[in-house]
């Protein structure tokens, strides 16, 4: 079936005439028209001013096919598309003004241009680009003007008219009505094989190739007023203090599919079992309810009066067997009921997104700054947890069992939570590949931390930076940080306290290569820094006893337990058997103040990863406290000092007492070599106190008795 649009009114102007060679919208010039009256009762377009055009229609010069409703659905009050459903069909929630460019316009409207040649065109040749697709976005703040829109485009200024028209939505339907047939098809769907047989071709016609739907991407030129170097846009961001920073949208996460609610056979098959296996072992007990969660389902067992519960653990062997589990978790009894909990694996197991957990009001509505999406629990209940509850989290697991998978998350639900001035954090990764995706985020101290000796010195700082809090909450007479936050905020002496979150990736190696200087600034940090904010977390393959000390647990009451290879190992982490029966890949245990839960972690991909940090450092740089070279400096100062000849503060007296650095009278005076007094000699200049040996000329005295006590004082001595 073919459509055939209503012929209009010829409008009759003096000096025109139609012929069949004249193409559609083709207008004559002012010049030519004589009389002037007739100009004047012209009818003014808001688009096209008193440039009147011709619209005349031949037969059979367009075509139309397809699918009516894909057509038309935007013209429709009754059958309008929702904006997904105009993003999944056209690639734009506006797609009805992607029409037409305004240089095409006039090349129309003044005959260099046919619409066939048109609708012929490659997508590669050029792209279509109209104002009315992103002015009304473009010109509603005020920072970017119509002159930069239009200088950015490389179109020229319309008319005074057009300048208009763009501020009024509403004639831009009318425009589209009008050139709706100068657009390929093929943008509103593919064509229906029941059109197919209806479609009429012309015998000389070229063949036409779709164009590309896809939304055009105009970058309007900056203005003198907005920042261009990268200095300045730091300098905006310092002054503006986050001002217009936004939070990232849980658009940017992927969702599971939902799930139904329908019983599988294997669950009856599996409770048949427990029963007939139970009764084999004449035991008074039978399954009375089952809980399927994501990874596992939980059979609830009640025992008859008088039964013990160890008779069930001491069958465990025998119900996997029968069962054909990899593996089976009892807990006797289940805390808070009267019954006995068997966990048994699916046979399929189900997908837990981050997505799914960050997506809900009890995580989004909180105000719990340091809330942490981690899973969902056997009751398929999303399961949350604060740093400042905890105040420290230990995460221990072998490989491939999840454990960077629950790191990663802990940091994306900080990220969704808080903006870079209200929680910093501190990444410390000996890997080098575990955090890196999180690298140059704005909520970073420091540039992320591989090398062990940085991550010392760095640890240091978070021990100086806890004890300078502690004054500071001293003397503003506060509890903690989120006291002083409440109470303190409009003090004038202010100082703003951010929450620092210390996530150490490899705790193991770290441990190990530092020795009891690491330990020492570990077990402080978990001792006192929970009430001025600083929070740790430490993460770590190798969970034995003789690296995870029960001093450093002591102090660590969280624990993220996945699968590990003994259960030796489970009770390093857990104080308790367990997590060697986990299954891995996010298949883990929470235990919290005692409490311990199974649940599945939630995961996400290096994808959702990459746009989530894209979209943060897009809006913000890191303003990091300090490098890691001041970091080294500080690292070989430290290494020096503890190096020094214990003569080097005597000598350094001696030395401003006699106003001259002699070698000889050196090692007269205090009887030691020529070797050592050369080594001294070369620390008193390392540290500014004398001058270098030039030729035969004395070494100069270069500070006095008080410079000289401050440099003892720094390096204690």
């Amino acid at each position: 079936m073919m459509l055939k649009k209503k012929k209009t009114l010829e409008r009759i102007i003096p000096g025109f005439s139609r012929s069949e060679d004249i193409r559609p919208f083709f207008i004559p010039k002012i010049s030519e028209l004589a009389d002037k009256e007739t100009l004047k009762r012209q009818f003014v377009s808001p688009i096209f001013g008193k440039s009147v055009k011709n619209d005349i229609v031949i037969e059979n010069d367009r075509k139309y096919f397809g699918d009516i409703d894909k057509k038309y659905d935007a013209f429709r009050k009754n059958k309008k598309l929702t904006k997904e459903e105009e993003k999944k069909r056209y690639g734009d929630s506006y797609y009805e003004f992607n029409a037409i460019s305004n240089a095409d316009k006039k090349k129309i409207l003044s005959g260099e241009l046919d619409v066939a040649d048109l609708t012929r065109r490659r997508p590669t040749d050029e792209l279509v680009v109209d104002p009315l697709i992103e002015t009304k976005e473009a010109l509603a703040s005020d920072e970017v003007s119509i002159d930069d829109f239009f200088a950015a485009v490389g179109a020229k200024k319309p008319e005074p008219e057009m300048d208009e028209m763009l501020h009024r939505n509403e004639y831009a339907n009318d425009f589209q009505m009008e050139h709706e047939e100068s657009l390929d098809s093929n943008r509103f769907g593919p064509i229906d094989e029941e059109d197919e047989d209806n479609v009429l071709f012309q015998e000389n016609e070229v063949e036409r190739e779709p164009m590309k739907s896809a939304k055009p991407i105009l970058e309007p030129s900056i203005p003198e007023n907005k920042p261009t170097s990268k200095l300045d846009k730091y300098r905006e961001q310092v002054i503006s203090n986050f001002d217009s920073y936004r939070l990232p949208s849980v658009s940017l996460l992927k969702k599971s599919p939902p799930k139904t609610d329908e019983a599988h056979e294997w669950i009856q098959a599996n409770i048949d079992i427990i029963n007939q296996t139970l009764i084999a072992f004449d035991i008074a007990g039978e399954v009375t309810n089952f809980t399927k969660g994501p990874t596992v389902t939980r059979y609830e067992i009640s025992l008859g009066s008088g039964v013990p519960t160890k008779k069930i653990t001491s069958i465990s062997d025998n119900i996997q067997m029968n069962l054909a589990a990899l593996s089976i978790r009892i807990e006797a009894p289940i805390p808070g009921k009267t019954t006995i909990g068997i966990e048994v694996p699916n046979k399929v197991r189900e997908s837990v997104f981050f997505g799914d957990v960050v997506d809900n009001p009890r995580f989004l509505q909180s105000k719990d700054p340091l809330l942490l999406g981690i899973g969902l629990d056997i009751d398929a209940n999303p399961v949350y947890t604060s740093i400042e509850a905890m105040p420290h989290g230990l995460v221990a697991g072998s490989t491939q069992s999840g454990k960077s998978v629950c790191i990663a998350s802990i940091i994306a639900s900080i990220i969704y939570k808080n903006r870079p001035d209200q929680v910093k954090l501190l990444l410390i990764d000996p890997k080098k590949v575990d955090l890196q995706q999180f690298a140059e985020i704005p909520h970073l101290i420091t540039p992320i931390i591989d090398d062990s000796k940085i991550a010392i010195e760095s640890l240091k700082w978070a021990v100086q930076e806890m004890e300078r809090r502690y004054d500071v909450l001293k003397k503003f007479k506060s509890i903690n940080v989120k006291d002083y936050l409440d109470r303190r905020i409009n003090d004038p002496e202010f100082e703003a306290m951010p929450r620092i979150v210390i996530i150490v990736e490899e705790a193991s190696d770290l441990l190990i290569n530092g020795g009891p200087e690491v330990e020492e600034q570990i077990l402080r940090l978990t001792q006192k820094s929970r009430a001025v904010g600083i929070h740790l977390i430490l993460a770590t393959q190798r969970p034995s006893a003789d690296i995870i000390k029960g001093s450093i647990k002591a102090n660590i009451p969280t624990r993220f337990a996945f699968r590990v290879p003994s259960s030796t190992d489970s009770m390093v982490v857990l104080d308790t058997t367990g997590a060697e029966k986990l299954l891995g890949q996010g298949d883990m245990l929470l235990s919290e103040n005692g409490k311990i839960r199974r649940l599945q972690g939630a995961f996400l991909s290096p994808s959702e990863i990459e746009a989530v940090t894209d979209f943060v450092k897009d809006q913000a740089y890191p303003q990091y406290l300090f490098s890691h070279e001041s970091l080294i400096k500080t690292s070989k100062a430290n290494d020096d000092a503890s190096e020094l000849d214990e003569l080097f503060a005597e000598i350094a007296k001696y030395v401003i007492t006699e106003e001259k650095c002699s070698l000889n009278k050196i090692t007269q005076e205090f009887g030691i070599g020529f070797n050592r007094a050369n080594q001294i000699v070369s620390s008193l200049e390392l540290y500014g106190i004398v001058s270098r040996n030039v030729g035969t000329k004395p070494r100069e005295v270069l500070v006095n008795i008080n410079k000289l006590n401050e440099i003892l004082e720094k390096l204690g001595r």
